[in-house]
């Protein structure tokens, strides 16, 4: 779902283009009045009045709309307009490659934050991020459910549903964190919107300084340029254990399964090529 994404959802339709192809991408827009929705290039868009946002009322649309489209698909991916999901280069040709050859009902992907390093350029929307971005963390917050094959009963934000997370050679790529001029001013117009409730997305109305924290801080971090993102026994197969050992059940089987959120790995690992290149359309 997205609301005046005009810097982050050119980025999201080149990946998507490549990774399924766009006649197979629903945009649903809440309300965008800035022109980024107005041309999708053969993206269908689904659009909503704009109304207070309300996580639970999102959630709700998200996984209906999914269990209507598989009727149609055999699998169906969904992804906010700062994600970038990818299978593993080196096993699969993209995402369709990996839909297709996917046994399990739900796969949760292996998340990543796109780090800023410390002297890094602007982030150019209109060039490949794999070319501009070459480091990561792990982020616990970031490994969602995104790829099914069954309605499933999600937990808000998707980072977890009614199974145990399941992982394999799926990653997801977030980009909030990878330019601090972009995420400033995402961070002005989410601070901005009405929300439904005074809880609801707080990390989204945080002041500036935060947001100038956080990027500071990951991208100040230890650089493993040695490391990679998929290397046995590094940090991200390490942070993965982890989770996957914390995960807990949740009250009911229909019940979504509570997961570990805002846990960040360190050192910054290297995106390696064949990501870089996967992601620098």
């Amino acid at each position: 779902m997205v609301y005046n994404e005009a810097e982050k959802l050119p980025i999201w339709l080149r990946h998507y283009a490549r990774q399924v192809g766009l006649a197979h991408c629903y945009v649903i827009d809440h309300g965008s009045d800035d022109g980024s929705t107005e041309a999708l290039g053969g993206a269908s868009r689904i659009i909503l009045p704009r109304s207070p946002q309300d996580n639970d009322q999102r959630l709700a649309l998200v996984a209906d709309l999914t269990r209507g489209l598989l009727r149609y698909y055999r699998r169906v991916a969904y992804v906010d307009a700062d994600e970038l999901l990818l299978a593993d280069p080196a096993g699969y040709r993209d995402l369709n490659d990996y839909a297709e050859r996917m046994t399990a009902d739900a796969v949760t992907s292996i998340g990543l934050e796109i780090v800023h390093g410390t002297g890094e350029p602007p982030l150019e929307s209109t060039r490949g991020v794999g070319g501009q971005r070459g480091s990561a963390i792990f982020s616990s917050s970031m490994c969602k459910t995104n790829m099914v094959g069954r309605g499933v009963n999600w937990a808000p934000g998707w980072h977890a549903h009614d199974a145990a997370p399941r992982f394999d050679d799926l990653y997801l790529f977030h980009l909030r964190h990878a330019d601090l001029d972009q995420a400033l001013r995402r961070l002005a117009i989410t601070r901005a919107m009405p929300w439904a409730s005074e809880a609801a997305g707080r990390h989204q109305r945080n002041d500036d300084d935060w947001m100038r924290g956080v990027v500071s801080h990951f991208g100040g971090l230890p650089f493993d340029v040695e490391t990679g993102v998929t290397q046995p026994d590094g940090p991200v197969a390490q942070a993965l254990q982890e989770f996957v050992a914390d995960a807990t059940p949740g009250a009911t089987p229909a019940h979504p399964w509570s997961v570990p959120l805002a846990r960040y790995g360190r050192p910054r690992v290297a995106i390696e090529p064949r990501f870089r290149k996967a992601l620098d359309v």
